[in-house]
């Protein structure tokens, strides 16, 4: 039961590495570089790609962590027991539980409504040539610019709570 229970936490703090490691690589590293890479339409083809290629990969961690996640809550004793006679949301570890799945679904979500809405959007004002798309552009980079950021911010907060939990 150890081994299997070791196991399980390994994997899932390995997709966690991925999911965030990968979001704050591409926002530390990756985007500044980028910002100095000649010529623009070459930012766009190695944008393009990487989101692409992270995009699968990301989704494939996400996964991971929420099998995982399910996993470790029934290796803490989590039931539908405790969960509907109240006692696991009377219980610190339930509390700090619940808050961290709050969390890791308004990453969810904005994980979503960046890879599938806006950054597709951005990729296609990048390569559009109509002169109404820079307004479109600056806006939507905002939006995604900030997007990132509190996802990355909500990541701090889901790895703090993963550490209290443990």
């Amino acid at each position: 039961m150890q081994f299997s229970y070791t196991l399980v936490v390994l994997i899932h703090i390995l997709a966690a590495i991925i999911w965030l490691g990968g979001m704050f690589f591409i926002a530390i590293v990756m985007v500044p570089v980028l910002r100095r890479l000649e010529p623009p339409q070459k930012r766009i083809e190695v944008l393009s790609a990487t989101a692409t290629r992270f995009r699968a990969i990301s989704w494939i961690a996400i996964l991971v962590l929420l099998i995982t996640g399910v996993l470790n809550a029934i290796n803490h004793g989590v039931t539908m027991q405790k969960i509907s006679t109240g006692e696991f949301f009377s219980s610190n570890f339930g509390k700090i539980l619940i808050l961290k799945l709050i969390l890791v679904f308004a990453m969810l979500v904005l994980s979503a409504i960046h890879d599938f809405i806006l950054g597709p959007r951005l990729i296609e004002l990048l390569n559009s040539s109509n002169p109404d798309s820079f307004t479109k552009l600056q806006k939507n980079r905002k939006y995604v610019s900030w997007l990132a950021r509190i996802n990355a911010l909500l990541g701090i907060l889901v790895v703090a709570c993963a550490v209290m939990l443990s």
